[in-house]
């Protein structure tokens, strides 16, 4: 029991650091970028995004080169659901009503939804190479990361074409004054602490996994998921605060897009990562479902409410309580398995 309380205590340390660390780079590159006279919807929709995305990044890279894949799948999966349900349905209920305005961001949903049905395409081998097995290799990597040089090109493109309305919305989130060298120690601690974080993290899920009996994929789809989804949920709750909504629903679609065409890429062309049928069958269009719900609330009056707000906060404790639920209907039915085979044994 003390062991597994001092599992979950080196988890929680790890995930502080994570976010810490993450933090930190936010604010230096943030900094930085306004010494380098880059606009602000830049840096709301490619530094913070990257940024919010880095514990992630870490956590899913690590995973998979431990050989944990399914944490490293799972983190993705679950953040992404965590990232409309929870963090969005927190926001939308504490500004009460968010305005969709910013054509950049109606331009973001449809890549949203793409990258999410690209991750199940490319996931199961089936589709591409006739195989029945469920992977991300090298091969997907690469399709990964040319769609995410694309929705930058995309990205970058409309910037231009929507300047001057786009900096008007943006312009009152970044206003950092640090120097130079402050920025730069920021932006360096902030990349140690998340290796550091992200390596503590996969060592102690995995003994976590082993000590309570709970599956890689359990920690990848809650605790990974939520523990590496705290800065989006920080960077949104303090944007919806102060009334920029629209800045928190960015943060949002940008990460969820950085998480599967930026964080999946990168893995995948490092190390591919093998993904569990439960995981790609029941989470993943869970995930794209919950997109799917989340583009019709942003875009059928421009504005989320309250009320929707409420249904995608309840989408997350139900999608928490059926895999839960599901961990141990799994857990029952190895029991069973077990006994019976020991009284034939016997």
């Amino acid at each position: 029991m003390l062991e597994i309380l001092f599992v979950f205590l080196m988890i929680a340390i790890s995930l502080f650091v994570l976010v810490k660390g993450a933090d930190y780079l936010i604010d230096g590159a943030s900094d930085f970028a306004r010494f380098m006279r880059i606009s602000p919807i830049i840096v709301g929709l490619t530094i913070v995004a990257f940024g919010t995305s880095l514990p992630e990044f870490i956590v899913s890279l690590f995973s998979a080169l431990s050989g944990q894949p399914d944490i490293s799948i799972g983190n993705i999966i679950g953040s992404n659901i965590a990232n409309i349900t929870l963090i969005l349905g927190v926001c939308v209920i504490i500004a009460k009503k968010i305005k969709v305005k910013s054509k950049t961001l109606i331009y973001e949903f449809p890549f949203l939804i793409f990258s999410s049905f690209l991750l199940l395409i490319l996931a199961n081998d089936f589709f591409i190479f006739g195989e029945n097995t469920f992977s991300l290799g090298r091969f997907d990597g690469v399709i990964f990361t040319i769609v995410f040089l694309a929705f930058m090109y995309y990205i970058f493109k409309t910037i231009k074409e929507d300047k001057k309305t786009i900096k008007k919305e943006f312009t009152e989130e970044y206003k950092h004054e640090n120097s130079l060298w402050k920025n730069i120690s920021y932006m360096v601690g902030g990349i140690i602490a998340l290796v550091a974080g992200g390596k503590l993290f996969t060592t102690y899920a995995g003994q976590l996994s082993e000590l309570a009996g709970l599956s890689q994929s359990f920690i990848g789809l809650t605790i990974a998921a939520l523990g590496t989804s705290l800065p989006e949920l920080a960077a949104s709750g303090v944007a919806a605060w102060k009334g920029h909504g629209n800045i928190a629903i960015g943060n949002v679609v940008g990460s969820n897009i950085f998480n599967v065409l930026f964080v999946l890429g990168m893995t995948s062309l490092i190390k591919p990562i093998e993904i569990s049928a439960s995981v790609l069958s029941i989470d993943a269009v869970i995930m794209i479902f919950i997109s799917m719900i989340f583009l019709v609330f942003a875009t059928r009056n421009k504005a989320l409410n309250r009320k929707e707000g409420i249904a995608l906060l309840s989408m997350y404790v139900v999608y928490i309580a059926f895999t839960v639920w599901r961990i141990w209907l799994t857990k029952r039915r190895i029991l069973k398995e077990n006994s019976g085979r020991t009284s034939i044994l016997e």
